[in-house]
């Protein structure tokens, strides 16, 4: 498969002390230089690739993937593909406590490691979940969704949890987006089965200014949640081997389970973070 222009950007204050990090750490390799070493290119053990650089100004477009994500430090960004006991285990021999893990049980765990700038590098890896606990989840998102929301003011929906966190109105559109972003490919693989397919990534954080979540409605977003999961599901249901369709990414195959249960468990955690914010105001 043709490997892709890299689809991370990081844009970092020393360069060659981030070099030595995603080498020797993460295990990221050279890959390639540009304008005299002012950029490079490293390959990630997935297939991607992600740009460094440590200048502030460069017009990094030239060599990226159209569709690319620049987090700022202090931001996530997300990778998959890594066992994170191996990347545990790589840290503590290494001496390094610059990392948190979290589980999931059923569902994933993830290990959160920072890099000399502020950016977390989050791997994510897939735990089994059985598929009526996967299709359940799924399903119920919408319910969990209208019954954490219910009673809530267009007032409050602007409420945070804590200084810097996004308001209950953000979040129930990033989850939604969220369900959005994949519900395309979805349907690729639920139609087209092991067909070749471009995964797109999308920056959840120039989303939430780019479409002005701070300051719409969430009313219509709320019923599409419902309907695209109701789409979704009664094809699941009609289908055979719904769950075992895929497509097939530069990262490998991604089949409709996988999807499934990563929107749902995503969801699920935003969902949290709503209750825990009326925990927080008392409402």
């Amino acid at each position: 498969m043709v490997k892709r222009k890299p689809r991370l950007v990081l844009r970092v204050e020393d360069l060659e002390r981030s070099i030595a990090f995603y080498t020797s750490v993460l295990k990221w390799a050279r890959e390639a230089e540009f304008l005299d070493g002012e950029i490079l290119q490293l390959r990630i053990p997935s297939g991607d690739a992600a740009i460094l650089t440590s200048n502030s100004k460069v017009d990094i477009t030239e060599y990226t993937d159209v569709a690319f994500v620049e987090p700022k430090p202090g931001n996530r960004f997300y990778l998959m593909g890594e066992k994170v006991a191996v990347l545990q285990k790589r840290l503590e021999q290494m001496g390094l406590n610059n990392y948190e893990t979290e589980i999931d049980p059923g569902f994933g765990q993830t290990i959160f490691i920072s890099d000399p700038d502020g950016y977390i590098a989050s791997y994510w890896e897939e735990l089994h979940m059985p598929d009526e606990e996967i299709i359940d989840l799924y399903k119920n998102g919408p319910d969990k969704l209208e019954q954490s929301l219910a009673g809530l003011t267009e007032q409050s929906l602007d409420l945070r949890r804590a200084q810097g966190k996004w308001s209950i109105r953000q979040t129930v559109l990033h989850l939604i987006d969220s369900d959005l972003t994949t519900f395309n490919r979805m349907k690729y693989a639920l139609a087209e089965s092991g067909r070749d397919y471009t995964v797109n990534p999308y920056d959840p954080n120039q989303w939430v200014s780019g479409t002005e979540y701070g300051k719409r409605p969430i009313d219509t977003e709320v019923k599409l949640f419902r309907y695209l999961r109701e789409h979704i599901i009664s094809l699941c249901e009609l289908l055979p081997d719904a769950l075992d369709r895929s497509v097939r990414t530069e990262q490998g195959e991604l089949t409709v389970r996988t999807m499934v249960k990563m929107v749902a468990g995503h969801a699920k955690g935003h969902i949290k973070q709503i209750e825990e914010t009326r925990q927080v105001h008392n409402i």
